[in-house]
């Protein structure tokens, strides 16, 4: 089996947390039947076809599902009530049923916190009941409710063994089929939904066009959405098209530099190689390296305000090497370093450009014409103002594929194993020149790589790769996860069949390039996006929170929620800075803190919220 668990679990005992799909899975936004997106919600509808309206619909939330739901069993078990019944019995069945209703016109269901497809919870974590569990503390008996939360929390009611359940069932007029076909699954936080009709093959690099507000596909495919396309395309607006009639060859890394697109790798044309194409909007521009004719190119990253960029390249005459040359424009160069090895990822840091990969040797050339000869391990920092290399020579991945620069720290994913002689480091972090292992490997004889790392805000950052989580408390999956960083904790958001190869948000929204064709039962090629499930109306919560002043100088004012609500400040990588409670909806003391982004954590009854404010 493969596994990645945090470096400071030390227990050796894993859940397996298996799932099951039903066939008429719909997303709640689909028009489909109405009977599908019943089905969906519980299975038990397969066997009561008749008591569902002949329709046509969709969704604007899957809480609103739920509910349509909960109303059409509610009103035919109240007309349809058992004859064998006691008087008292159908008092009970019917003040319930009313109680249901009540429960079921609130709208606040269960959250599906640890589990990647529809699941029953009996009570969340923010103590909330399913319908059954309602109904019994309803009725007073809360005991029971906290009897079978312990025992078979998310089990179905068919599975239930908690012992005073069928007696419960009885006394208030109810038959277990009943409850069984009352009892919903809950849709995870996140689903995996393809993109338009994805590509034909794998998508490899997926590359954020900011200033446009489009991303840039790359891989080895044919066809995007349908439509002939060869290996590059983009999404804006929500739709999916080539990039001219395409690029032939490998695509290793995209930039997007003064309204041009760069594309950096092995790139044929006209029966030659180059290691760089540009595309000025209706055709590609070919650049080669001066004497490096045939150069293919690994890595590359912007320059900054002296170079256009920087890049990576491998040549015939370098056996075992690569060299980093830097982009003056398009006819300058100018000669960085040597590798002993190969480098994979570059990203700009406050350390200067961050180069990783796996090589253990650098020749730095200085403008002087010296050189410096650095011994490391995988991790290089480019020359900042002082013109000086420097790397890390500390524990890290094996090989390193990708690094990510959050605020003031690095953030590395590569490969580990817990074979004698290997790293069991899978993500690492660097921060005030301290490195730290965040996970590690620690059984298990397969090799697992992390190779793609997104952060948008908050306290969270996505990970994507070729591992398999089996955390002992948490949830199962494979190739996709995220990982807390108040929390130091993970959890798995997809099973996908294959690697996960580039991750990127785009306005929120993120997107997963891999090898993958399938997310548990689900087709998925090759292009997927994380998506909601639950409509923004069920967290509308969280927007009737407001935070100001922001930026803000000394305090921060925090209207919606109640006073003594628990606060923490944290950097935008996840460090806590301050913690406490609302009194008189302000924050207050906040001057000493330096400037910068910030991450406001509230612990409100209905779930973490979490804003981004500035000083």
């Amino acid at each position: 089996m493969k596994t990645i668990r945090p470096f400071f679990y030390a227990c050796s005992i894993f859940l397996f947390l298996g799932a099951s799909v039903t066939t008429y899975a719909q997303s709640h936004r689909d028009s489909k039947a109405l009977f599908n997106h019943l089905a969906t919600v519980n299975k038990e509808w397969l066997k009561h076809a008749d008591a569902c309206p002949q329709e046509t619909t969709s969704f604007t939330s899957d809480v609103d599902r739920i509910q349509r739901h909960l109303n059409l069993v509610i009103e035919h078990l109240r007309l349809n009530s058992p004859v064998h019944l006691t008087a008292e019995q159908l008092n009970n069945r019917l003040e319930l049923l009313a109680g249901l209703q009540a429960y079921a016109n609130q709208k606040v269901f269960p959250i599906n916190t640890y589990h990647p497809t529809r699941q029953p919870y009996f009570v969340d974590d923010l103590g909330t009941h399913c319908a059954v569990g309602q109904m019994m503390a309803l009725s007073g008996n809360q005991a029971l409710v906290a009897a079978i939360q312990k025992e078979h929390n998310y089990d179905y009611l068919e599975d239930i063994q908690t012992v005073g359940v069928q007696a419960w069932a009885q006394e208030f007029g109810f038959t277990m089929e009943e409850l069984e076909w009352i009892q919903p699954g809950y849709a995870p936080a996140e689903t995996i939904v393809q993109v338009q009709n994805g590509t034909n093959g794998s998508v490899t690099m997926i590359e954020e066009h900011i200033i446009d507000g489009s991303l840039t596909i790359a891989g080895d495919f044919t066809e995007l959405d349908n439509l002939p396309c060869l290996n590059i395309g983009v999404f804006k607006n929500g739709q999916l098209n080539c990039l001219g009639a395409g690029l032939d060859g490998i695509i290793h890394d995209v930039i997007h530099l003064s309204g041009d697109i760069y594309v950096f790798g092995e790139l044929y044309h006209n029966g030659a190689v180059f290691p760089v194409a540009k595309y000025t909007g209706s055709s590609w521009d070919y650049i080669n390296v001066p004497d490096r004719e045939g150069a293919i190119c690994t890595a590359a990253v912007v320059g900054g305000s002296i170079y256009n960029y920087v890049m990576v390249i491998s040549h015939n005459s370098l056996p075992g090497q690569q060299e980093i040359w830097y982009n003056i424009n398009n006819l300058n160069w100018e000669k960085g370093a040597e590798v002993n090895g190969t480098v994979l990822d570059i990203t700009p840091s406050s350390y200067g450009r961050v180069f990783v990969g796996h090589f253990d040797m650098v020749v730095a050339y200085h403008a002087n014409g010296s050189t410096t000869t650095l011994a490391v391990n995988n991790v290089l920092f480019g020359p900042t103002s002082a013109n000086t290399w420097t790397g890390i020579t500390d524990d890290i991945s094996d090989t390193v594929y990708v690094v990510e620069n959050f605020g003031d720290a690095l953030f590395f994913g590569g490969t580990c194993s817990n074979q004698p002689g290997a790293s069991n480091i899978c993500i690492s972090r660097y921060f005030n020149g301290v490195l730290q292992p965040l996970l590690v490997k620690d059984f298990g004889a397969e090799q697992y790589t992390v190779t793609a790392i997104a952060y948008d805000f908050g306290a969270e950052f996505v990970f994507g790769g070729d591992f398999e989580l089996i955390p002992a408390i948490g949830t199962y999956g494979n190739n996709l996860a995220t990982y807390h960083l108040g929390y130091n904790s993970f959890k798995a958001i997809a099973s996908f069949d294959q690697p996960v190869n580039s991750l990127a948000y785009l306005d929120g929204e993120l997107l997963i390039g891999g090898d993958f064709q399938m997310n548990l039962d689900d087709n998925i090629n090759f292009l997927a996006r994380l998506d909601d499930p639950v409509s923004t109306s069920e967290y509308a919560f969280e927007d009737s929170i407001d935070v100001y002043p922001n930026p803000f100088i000394s305090s921060l004012q925090v209207a919606g929620v109640e006073n003594g609500t628990p606060y923490s400040m944290l950097t935008i990588d996840g460090r806590l800075l301050r913690q406490g409670q609302i009194a008189n909806e302000t924050i207050e003391n906040l001057e000493d803190l330096p400037s910068g982004v910030f991450l406001l954590q509230l612990e409100t009854p209905k779930g973490t919220v979490i804003k981004k404010v500035i000083k």
